[in-house]
Protein backbone atom coordinates (compact mmCIF):
# COMPACT_ATOMS: atom_id res chain seq x y z
CA UNK A 1 0.00 0.00 0.00
CA UNK A 2 1.25 3.43 -0.24
CA UNK A 3 0.59 6.66 1.96
CA UNK A 4 -2.00 9.05 1.51
CA UNK A 5 1.16 11.66 1.04
CA UNK A 6 2.39 9.34 -1.72
CA UNK A 7 -0.99 9.66 -3.60
CA UNK A 8 -1.11 13.25 -2.86
CA UNK A 9 -2.15 15.05 -6.09
CA UNK A 10 -1.04 18.30 -7.40
CA UNK A 11 -3.74 20.28 -9.74
CA UNK A 12 -2.84 22.73 -12.32
CA UNK A 13 -6.50 23.42 -13.68
CA UNK A 14 -9.42 21.70 -15.09
CA UNK A 15 -11.69 21.81 -18.33
CA UNK A 16 -13.14 18.03 -22.13
CA UNK A 17 -15.17 17.35 -25.69
CA UNK A 18 -14.95 15.41 -29.03
CA UNK A 19 -14.91 12.27 -31.21
CA UNK A 20 -14.35 8.05 -31.27
CA UNK A 21 -11.99 5.36 -32.83
CA UNK A 22 -9.54 3.45 -30.69
CA UNK A 23 -5.98 4.37 -31.52
CA UNK A 24 -2.76 5.23 -29.41
CA UNK A 25 0.03 8.02 -30.93
CA UNK A 26 3.10 9.77 -29.50
CA UNK A 27 3.41 13.28 -29.44
CA UNK A 28 6.58 15.82 -28.41
CA UNK A 29 6.48 18.21 -25.33
CA UNK A 30 3.73 19.18 -23.58
CA UNK A 31 3.85 22.15 -21.23
CA UNK A 32 7.54 20.89 -21.11
CA UNK A 33 7.22 17.80 -19.46
CA UNK A 34 7.90 15.14 -21.74
CA UNK A 35 6.81 12.99 -24.50
CA UNK A 36 3.38 12.55 -24.09
CA UNK A 37 1.10 9.39 -25.42
CA UNK A 38 -2.62 10.21 -26.92
CA UNK A 39 -4.79 7.52 -26.63
CA UNK A 40 -8.38 7.77 -28.53
CA UNK A 41 -10.74 4.99 -27.08
CA UNK A 42 -13.40 3.31 -29.16
CA UNK A 43 -16.89 3.83 -27.86
CA UNK A 44 -19.60 1.23 -27.53
CA UNK A 45 -23.53 1.56 -28.23
CA UNK A 46 -24.11 -0.87 -25.40
CA UNK A 47 -27.16 0.01 -22.79
CA UNK A 48 -25.21 0.86 -19.65
CA UNK A 49 -26.92 0.09 -16.28
CA UNK A 50 -25.46 2.99 -14.20
CA UNK A 51 -26.48 4.14 -10.75
CA UNK A 52 -28.79 6.74 -9.92
CA UNK A 53 -30.34 6.43 -13.69
CA UNK A 54 -32.67 4.22 -15.85
CA UNK A 55 -35.40 2.01 -14.88
CA UNK A 56 -36.92 2.22 -11.30
CA UNK A 57 -37.35 -1.23 -9.18
CA UNK A 58 -40.75 -0.45 -7.42
CA UNK A 59 -40.79 -2.39 -3.97
CA UNK A 60 -38.72 -5.29 -5.69
CA UNK A 61 -41.98 -5.80 -7.60
CA UNK A 62 -44.02 -6.30 -4.45
CA UNK A 63 -42.97 -9.85 -3.79
CA UNK A 64 -44.09 -10.58 -7.57
CA UNK A 65 -41.28 -9.41 -9.85
CA UNK A 66 -40.91 -9.41 -13.22
CA UNK A 67 -38.79 -11.83 -14.64
CA UNK A 68 -35.30 -10.76 -16.62
CA UNK A 69 -36.43 -10.67 -19.93
CA UNK A 70 -40.09 -8.62 -19.56
CA UNK A 71 -38.07 -5.63 -17.64
CA UNK A 72 -34.85 -3.86 -17.70
CA UNK A 73 -32.55 -4.29 -15.17
CA UNK A 74 -32.40 -1.60 -12.57
CA UNK A 75 -30.12 0.31 -10.62
CA UNK A 76 -32.79 1.98 -8.42
CA UNK A 77 -35.03 0.76 -6.28
CA UNK A 78 -37.75 2.83 -4.97
CA UNK A 79 -39.93 2.22 -1.90
CA UNK A 80 -42.41 4.92 0.24
CA UNK A 81 -43.61 4.10 3.93
CA UNK A 82 -46.19 5.16 5.77
CA UNK A 83 -44.78 6.93 8.66
CA UNK A 84 -46.91 5.32 10.83
CA UNK A 85 -43.92 2.14 9.47
CA UNK A 86 -41.82 4.12 10.32
CA UNK A 87 -42.59 5.36 13.60
CA UNK A 88 -44.73 2.95 15.32
CA UNK A 89 -44.22 5.03 18.94
CA UNK A 90 -43.51 7.83 19.73
CA UNK A 91 -39.92 8.37 19.41
CA UNK A 92 -39.03 5.08 18.36
CA UNK A 93 -37.91 5.21 14.60
CA UNK A 94 -37.92 2.01 12.75
CA UNK A 95 -34.68 2.21 10.96
CA UNK A 96 -34.04 -1.47 11.11
CA UNK A 97 -36.98 -1.72 8.29
CA UNK A 98 -35.31 0.71 6.29
CA UNK A 99 -31.96 -0.86 6.99
CA UNK A 100 -33.32 -3.94 5.70
CA UNK A 101 -34.31 -3.02 2.39
CA UNK A 102 -30.81 -1.29 1.91
CA UNK A 103 -29.01 -3.98 1.97
CA UNK A 104 -31.75 -6.11 -0.14
CA UNK A 105 -31.20 -3.36 -2.30
CA UNK A 106 -27.27 -3.94 -2.32
CA UNK A 107 -27.79 -7.08 -3.01
CA UNK A 108 -29.15 -6.46 -6.48
CA UNK A 109 -27.08 -3.74 -6.85
CA UNK A 110 -29.00 -1.33 -6.51
CA UNK A 111 -29.43 2.24 -4.50
CA UNK A 112 -32.51 3.50 -2.79
CA UNK A 113 -34.76 6.42 -3.04
CA UNK A 114 -37.44 7.15 -1.00
CA UNK A 115 -40.85 8.95 -0.09
CA UNK A 116 -42.44 9.02 3.33
CA UNK A 117 -46.08 9.30 3.05
CA UNK A 118 -48.28 11.08 5.93
CA UNK A 119 -51.94 10.01 4.30
CA UNK A 120 -51.59 6.78 2.69
CA UNK A 121 -52.75 3.24 4.15
CA UNK A 122 -52.13 3.56 8.00
CA UNK A 123 -50.57 7.27 7.03
CA UNK A 124 -49.90 9.18 10.15
CA UNK A 125 -49.30 6.71 12.97
CA UNK A 126 -52.18 7.06 16.05
CA UNK A 127 -50.77 7.77 19.06
CA UNK A 128 -49.61 11.38 16.98
CA UNK A 129 -53.22 11.76 16.15
CA UNK A 130 -53.97 11.05 20.04
CA UNK A 131 -52.32 14.20 20.61
CA UNK A 132 -55.28 16.13 19.59
CA UNK A 133 -54.09 16.16 15.91
CA UNK A 134 -57.50 16.82 13.96
CA UNK A 135 -57.98 14.21 10.82
CA UNK A 136 -60.54 12.94 8.24
CA UNK A 137 -61.54 9.66 6.90
CA UNK A 138 -60.93 9.75 3.45
CA UNK A 139 -60.58 6.98 0.18
CA UNK A 140 -57.34 5.89 0.79
CA UNK A 141 -56.35 6.49 4.04
CA UNK A 142 -56.53 8.91 7.08
CA UNK A 143 -56.10 12.82 6.15
CA UNK A 144 -53.89 14.58 9.05
CA UNK A 145 -54.49 18.56 10.11
CA UNK A 146 -50.74 19.51 8.36
CA UNK A 147 -51.27 22.51 10.13
CA UNK A 148 -51.45 21.46 13.80
CA UNK A 149 -48.41 22.54 15.57
CA UNK A 150 -47.97 19.49 17.24
CA UNK A 151 -48.18 17.64 13.56
CA UNK A 152 -45.46 19.91 12.50
CA UNK A 153 -43.45 19.23 15.86
CA UNK A 154 -43.25 16.03 14.91
CA UNK A 155 -42.95 15.92 11.42
CA UNK A 156 -39.64 17.63 11.67
CA UNK A 157 -38.39 15.56 14.12
CA UNK A 158 -39.24 12.30 11.77
CA UNK A 159 -37.45 13.98 8.83
CA UNK A 160 -34.61 15.18 11.08
CA UNK A 161 -34.37 11.26 12.53
CA UNK A 162 -33.88 10.04 9.16
CA UNK A 163 -32.23 12.92 7.85
CA UNK A 164 -29.25 12.42 10.24
CA UNK A 165 -28.94 8.57 9.35
CA UNK A 166 -29.36 8.30 5.62
CA UNK A 167 -28.96 11.91 4.58
CA UNK A 168 -25.18 11.15 3.27
CA UNK A 169 -25.74 7.74 3.19
CA UNK A 170 -24.01 6.18 -0.29
CA UNK A 171 -26.90 3.76 -0.44
CA UNK A 172 -29.46 6.37 -0.67
CA UNK A 173 -30.26 7.70 -4.65
CA UNK A 174 -32.66 10.48 -3.91
CA UNK A 175 -35.27 11.26 -1.30
CA UNK A 176 -38.37 12.22 -2.41
CA UNK A 177 -40.10 15.38 -0.96
CA UNK A 178 -43.70 13.58 -0.67
CA UNK A 179 -44.81 13.67 3.40
CA UNK A 180 -47.35 15.96 2.20
CA UNK A 181 -51.43 15.31 1.10
CA UNK A 182 -52.96 12.40 -1.09
CA UNK A 183 -50.29 9.61 -1.39
CA UNK A 184 -47.92 12.34 -0.59
CA UNK A 185 -48.32 13.98 -3.93
CA UNK A 186 -49.12 17.51 -2.22
CA UNK A 187 -53.05 17.40 -3.21
CA UNK A 188 -55.90 16.71 -2.23
CA UNK A 189 -57.40 14.08 -4.57
CA UNK A 190 -57.96 11.19 -2.02
CA UNK A 191 -60.74 13.53 -0.80
CA UNK A 192 -63.86 12.77 -2.37
CA UNK A 193 -66.72 13.63 -0.23
CA UNK A 194 -64.80 15.45 2.27
CA UNK A 195 -62.61 18.26 0.05
CA UNK A 196 -63.44 20.98 2.33
CA UNK A 197 -61.84 19.44 5.31
CA UNK A 198 -59.31 18.32 3.65
CA UNK A 199 -58.18 21.90 2.19
CA UNK A 200 -58.87 23.35 5.83
CA UNK A 201 -56.02 20.59 6.56
CA UNK A 202 -53.79 21.00 4.05
CA UNK A 203 -51.01 22.49 4.96
CA UNK A 204 -50.28 26.97 4.33
CA UNK A 205 -48.04 27.89 2.15
CA UNK A 206 -45.87 29.19 4.71
CA UNK A 207 -45.65 25.41 6.11
CA UNK A 208 -45.46 23.98 2.75
CA UNK A 209 -42.27 25.97 2.62
CA UNK A 210 -41.05 24.92 6.44
CA UNK A 211 -41.62 21.64 5.54
CA UNK A 212 -39.47 21.58 2.65
CA UNK A 213 -36.73 23.37 3.82
CA UNK A 214 -36.88 20.28 7.17
CA UNK A 215 -35.64 17.88 3.85
CA UNK A 216 -33.34 21.13 2.28
CA UNK A 217 -31.77 20.79 5.62
CA UNK A 218 -31.48 17.46 7.10
CA UNK A 219 -30.85 15.92 3.87
CA UNK A 220 -28.38 18.42 2.48
CA UNK A 221 -26.14 16.42 0.22
CA UNK A 222 -28.67 13.50 -1.21
CA UNK A 223 -30.26 14.39 -4.34
CA UNK A 224 -33.38 15.72 -3.59
CA UNK A 225 -37.45 15.92 -5.98
CA UNK A 226 -40.58 17.09 -5.49
CA UNK A 227 -44.10 16.36 -7.35
CA UNK A 228 -45.00 19.73 -9.30
CA UNK A 229 -48.08 20.01 -7.33
CA UNK A 230 -46.34 21.21 -4.33
CA UNK A 231 -43.57 23.91 -3.88
CA UNK A 232 -41.52 23.14 -6.44
CA UNK A 233 -40.40 26.46 -7.69
CA UNK A 234 -39.04 27.11 -4.37
CA UNK A 235 -37.62 23.53 -3.89
CA UNK A 236 -35.90 23.70 -6.92
CA UNK A 237 -34.41 27.14 -6.65
CA UNK A 238 -33.10 25.48 -3.82
CA UNK A 239 -31.59 22.57 -5.78
CA UNK A 240 -34.45 20.15 -5.50
CA UNK A 241 -34.98 18.20 -8.37
CA UNK A 242 -38.47 17.52 -9.97
CA UNK A 243 -41.30 14.43 -10.76
CA UNK A 244 -44.46 13.49 -12.29
CA UNK A 245 -46.65 10.80 -11.50
CA UNK A 246 -48.16 9.98 -14.47
CA UNK A 247 -45.59 10.38 -17.45
CA UNK A 248 -47.21 8.86 -20.46
CA UNK A 249 -50.77 10.50 -20.10
CA UNK A 250 -51.64 11.89 -23.68
CA UNK A 251 -55.65 10.57 -23.08
CA UNK A 252 -55.20 7.45 -20.30
CA UNK A 253 -58.02 9.39 -18.48
CA UNK A 254 -59.71 11.83 -20.85
CA UNK A 255 -59.46 12.35 -24.54
CA UNK A 256 -59.90 16.33 -23.23
CA UNK A 257 -57.14 16.46 -20.60
CA UNK A 258 -53.61 14.94 -20.02
CA UNK A 259 -50.62 15.15 -17.70
CA UNK A 260 -48.35 15.59 -20.71
CA UNK A 261 -49.64 18.39 -22.55
CA UNK A 262 -51.74 20.15 -19.70
CA UNK A 263 -50.29 19.55 -16.31
CA UNK A 264 -46.29 19.62 -16.75
CA UNK A 265 -45.68 22.10 -19.56
CA UNK A 266 -47.48 24.88 -17.42
CA UNK A 267 -45.31 24.18 -14.91
CA UNK A 268 -42.18 24.37 -17.13
CA UNK A 269 -43.10 27.52 -17.91
CA UNK A 270 -41.09 28.95 -14.76
CA UNK A 271 -37.64 28.71 -15.68
CA UNK A 272 -35.96 27.43 -12.67
CA UNK A 273 -38.28 24.08 -12.66
CA UNK A 274 -37.23 24.03 -16.35
CA UNK A 275 -34.00 23.64 -15.51
CA UNK A 276 -33.75 21.96 -12.08
CA UNK A 277 -32.29 19.07 -14.02
CA UNK A 278 -29.02 20.65 -14.11
CA UNK A 279 -28.78 20.47 -10.37
CA UNK A 280 -31.22 17.58 -9.22
CA UNK A 281 -32.84 14.66 -10.98
CA UNK A 282 -35.75 14.44 -13.05
CA UNK A 283 -38.18 11.07 -11.48
CA UNK A 284 -41.18 10.14 -13.76
CA UNK A 285 -43.88 7.07 -12.78
CA UNK A 286 -45.79 5.90 -15.31
CA UNK A 287 -49.73 6.68 -15.33
CA UNK A 288 -51.14 3.11 -15.20
CA UNK A 289 -48.67 0.51 -16.78
CA UNK A 290 -46.81 0.43 -19.77
CA UNK A 291 -48.34 -2.74 -21.36
CA UNK A 292 -51.89 -0.70 -20.76
CA UNK A 293 -50.54 1.72 -23.23
CA UNK A 294 -49.20 -0.94 -25.66
CA UNK A 295 -53.25 -2.13 -25.56
CA UNK A 296 -54.49 0.47 -26.38
CA UNK A 297 -52.22 2.32 -28.77
CA UNK A 298 -49.90 4.45 -27.36
CA UNK A 299 -47.32 6.37 -29.31
CA UNK A 300 -44.60 5.23 -27.66
CA UNK A 301 -41.66 6.90 -29.51
CA UNK A 302 -43.84 10.49 -28.55
CA UNK A 303 -43.55 9.34 -24.86
CA UNK A 304 -40.41 8.73 -24.49
CA UNK A 305 -38.97 11.59 -26.30
CA UNK A 306 -41.03 13.22 -24.36
CA UNK A 307 -39.03 12.56 -21.41
CA UNK A 308 -35.80 12.74 -23.11
CA UNK A 309 -36.46 17.04 -23.69
CA UNK A 310 -37.38 16.54 -20.08
CA UNK A 311 -33.94 15.47 -18.81
CA UNK A 312 -35.26 12.28 -17.51
CA UNK A 313 -32.80 10.17 -15.00
CA UNK A 314 -35.32 7.55 -13.44
CA UNK A 315 -38.56 6.07 -14.53
CA UNK A 316 -40.53 4.06 -12.24
CA UNK A 317 -42.32 1.92 -14.62
CA UNK A 318 -43.88 0.16 -11.41
CA UNK A 319 -42.14 -3.56 -12.32
CA UNK A 320 -44.56 -4.38 -14.55
CA UNK A 321 -43.77 -6.14 -17.86
CA UNK A 322 -42.83 -3.94 -20.93
CA UNK A 323 -44.25 -5.56 -24.16
CA UNK A 324 -41.59 -7.54 -26.37
CA UNK A 325 -42.56 -5.70 -29.40
CA UNK A 326 -41.53 -2.10 -27.65
CA UNK A 327 -38.12 -3.73 -25.65
CA UNK A 328 -35.54 -2.62 -28.79
CA UNK A 329 -37.16 0.78 -28.91
CA UNK A 330 -37.30 1.14 -25.45
CA UNK A 331 -33.25 -0.29 -25.11
CA UNK A 332 -32.69 2.69 -27.33
CA UNK A 333 -34.37 5.20 -25.05
CA UNK A 334 -32.70 3.69 -22.01
CA UNK A 335 -29.14 4.37 -24.15
CA UNK A 336 -29.85 7.97 -23.79
CA UNK A 337 -31.66 8.43 -20.26
CA UNK A 338 -29.88 9.82 -17.72
CA UNK A 339 -25.98 10.29 -18.04
CA UNK A 340 -23.57 8.36 -20.43
CA UNK A 341 -20.04 9.39 -20.74
CA UNK A 342 -17.56 8.67 -23.54
CA UNK A 343 -13.96 9.48 -23.02
CA UNK A 344 -13.21 11.14 -26.33
CA UNK A 345 -9.22 11.41 -25.38
CA UNK A 346 -6.80 11.02 -22.95
CA UNK A 347 -3.50 12.12 -23.54
CA UNK A 348 -0.72 11.55 -21.15
CA UNK A 349 3.28 11.35 -19.91
CA UNK A 350 5.04 8.75 -21.89
CA UNK A 351 7.18 8.57 -18.88
CA UNK A 352 8.29 9.70 -15.61
CA UNK A 353 10.30 8.48 -12.57
CA UNK A 354 9.52 7.94 -8.45
CA UNK A 355 8.57 11.13 -7.18
CA UNK A 356 7.94 13.06 -10.37
CA UNK A 357 5.31 14.52 -11.83
CA UNK A 358 2.32 12.40 -14.34
CA UNK A 359 0.17 14.50 -16.96
CA UNK A 360 -3.29 13.60 -17.55
CA UNK A 361 -5.26 15.56 -19.44
CA UNK A 362 -8.33 13.95 -20.73
CA UNK A 363 -11.82 14.80 -23.22
CA UNK A 364 -15.50 13.87 -22.43
CA UNK A 365 -18.44 13.80 -23.95
CA UNK A 366 -22.10 12.87 -22.15
CA UNK A 367 -24.23 11.58 -24.55
CA UNK A 368 -26.97 11.27 -22.05
CA UNK A 369 -29.70 14.09 -21.25
CA UNK A 370 -28.40 14.52 -17.78
CA UNK A 371 -25.54 15.16 -15.62
CA UNK A 372 -25.15 12.87 -12.14
CA UNK A 373 -26.09 14.01 -8.93
CA UNK A 374 -23.45 12.87 -6.54
CA UNK A 375 -19.80 13.63 -6.39
CA UNK A 376 -18.27 10.56 -7.56
CA UNK A 377 -14.37 11.16 -8.72
CA UNK A 378 -12.55 10.52 -11.78
CA UNK A 379 -9.89 8.34 -10.88
CA UNK A 380 -6.67 7.15 -12.41
CA UNK A 381 -4.70 4.29 -11.43
CA UNK A 382 -1.40 2.45 -12.14
CA UNK A 383 -0.97 -1.88 -12.30
CA UNK A 384 1.48 -3.50 -12.33
CA UNK A 385 3.05 -6.86 -14.38
CA UNK A 386 1.42 -8.85 -11.74
CA UNK A 387 -1.93 -6.78 -11.78
CA UNK A 388 -1.29 -4.90 -8.73
CA UNK A 389 -2.35 -1.19 -7.73
CA UNK A 390 0.74 0.52 -7.24
CA UNK A 391 -0.75 3.85 -6.92
CA UNK A 392 -3.90 5.75 -7.80
CA UNK A 393 -5.00 9.25 -7.70
CA UNK A 394 -8.58 11.27 -7.93
CA UNK A 395 -9.04 13.81 -9.93
CA UNK A 396 -10.02 17.65 -9.05
CA UNK A 397 -13.09 17.37 -11.83
CA UNK A 398 -16.67 18.42 -10.64
CA UNK A 399 -18.38 15.44 -12.73
CA UNK A 400 -21.37 16.96 -11.78
CA UNK A 401 -21.04 19.82 -14.02
CA UNK A 402 -20.65 17.31 -16.72
CA UNK A 403 -23.99 18.45 -18.90
CA UNK A 404 -25.30 16.78 -21.59
CA UNK A 405 -22.66 17.59 -24.35
CA UNK A 406 -18.89 18.11 -24.11
CA UNK A 407 -17.29 18.46 -20.41
CA UNK A 408 -14.45 20.81 -19.64
CA UNK A 409 -11.23 19.70 -20.81
CA UNK A 410 -9.67 17.76 -17.50
CA UNK A 411 -6.22 18.54 -16.84
CA UNK A 412 -4.29 16.64 -13.80
CA UNK A 413 -1.02 16.76 -12.54
CA UNK A 414 -0.27 13.53 -10.27
CA UNK A 415 2.80 12.40 -8.22
CA UNK A 416 4.49 8.82 -8.83
CA UNK A 417 5.16 7.05 -5.66
CA UNK A 418 8.72 7.88 -4.77
CA UNK A 419 8.95 4.24 -3.60
CA UNK A 420 7.67 2.94 -6.98
CA UNK A 421 10.39 0.51 -8.80
CA UNK A 422 11.29 0.95 -12.46
CA UNK A 423 9.15 -0.94 -15.16
CA UNK A 424 6.17 -0.62 -17.25
CA UNK A 425 2.62 -0.01 -15.58
CA UNK A 426 -1.49 -0.43 -16.93
CA UNK A 427 -2.89 3.04 -16.91
CA UNK A 428 -6.65 2.83 -16.00
CA UNK A 429 -9.38 5.40 -15.42
CA UNK A 430 -12.73 5.20 -13.80
CA UNK A 431 -15.58 7.24 -11.86
CA UNK A 432 -15.97 6.01 -8.63
CA UNK A 433 -18.04 5.68 -5.80
CA UNK A 434 -19.13 8.48 -3.48
CA UNK A 435 -16.48 7.04 -0.63
CA UNK A 436 -14.25 6.01 -3.63
CA UNK A 437 -13.78 2.20 -2.81
CA UNK A 438 -14.59 0.87 -5.76
CA UNK A 439 -15.38 1.86 -9.82
CA UNK A 440 -18.93 2.94 -10.08
CA UNK A 441 -19.78 4.06 -13.42
CA UNK A 442 -19.99 1.77 -16.75
CA UNK A 443 -18.16 4.28 -19.75
CA UNK A 444 -19.06 3.92 -23.26
CA UNK A 445 -16.01 2.81 -24.15
CA UNK A 446 -14.10 -0.15 -24.79
CA UNK A 447 -11.51 -1.88 -22.23
CA UNK A 448 -13.95 -2.22 -19.28
CA UNK A 449 -11.90 -4.89 -16.89
CA UNK A 450 -14.12 -6.96 -14.31
CA UNK A 451 -13.84 -4.39 -11.83
CA UNK A 452 -15.20 -1.28 -13.64
CA UNK A 453 -12.12 -0.33 -14.21
CA UNK A 454 -11.35 0.72 -17.66
CA UNK A 455 -7.32 -0.33 -19.04
CA UNK A 456 -6.19 2.74 -21.45
CA UNK A 457 -2.24 2.22 -21.76
CA UNK A 458 0.94 2.14 -20.17
CA UNK A 459 3.78 4.51 -18.48
CA UNK A 460 7.39 3.93 -18.29
CA UNK A 461 8.77 4.54 -14.81
CA UNK A 462 12.17 5.16 -15.53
Amino acid sequence: MWSAATLAMLVLGMAGCADSLSGMSGSGDAKGIGRTVTIQPREIDAVLYNPGMGVADFHFGFGHPPAPEEYPHTTVAYFRWPWAELEPKEGQYNFALVDRVIEQARGKGETLAIRIVSEYKTGSPQWLLDKGVGSVKETDGIFPDYNHPVFLDYHERLIRAFGERYGRSVDIDHVDIGSIGCWGEWNTACCEGVEAQCKAYFPTEANQIAITDWYLKYFAGTPLVMLHGGQLKYAASHGAGWRGDCFGDYGYFSPDWNHMEHAYPPVLEEAVIANAWKRGPVQMEVCGYIHEWYERGFDLDRILNQGLEWHLSVLNAKSKPVPAAWRPRFNEFLKRIGYRFVLRELTHSAESHPGGPLILQSRWENKGVAPIYHAWPLAYRLRSSSDQVVAQWTSSADLKQWLPGPSPRVEDTVLVPETLSAGSYALDVAILSEDARSAHVELAIEGKRADRWYALSRVEIR
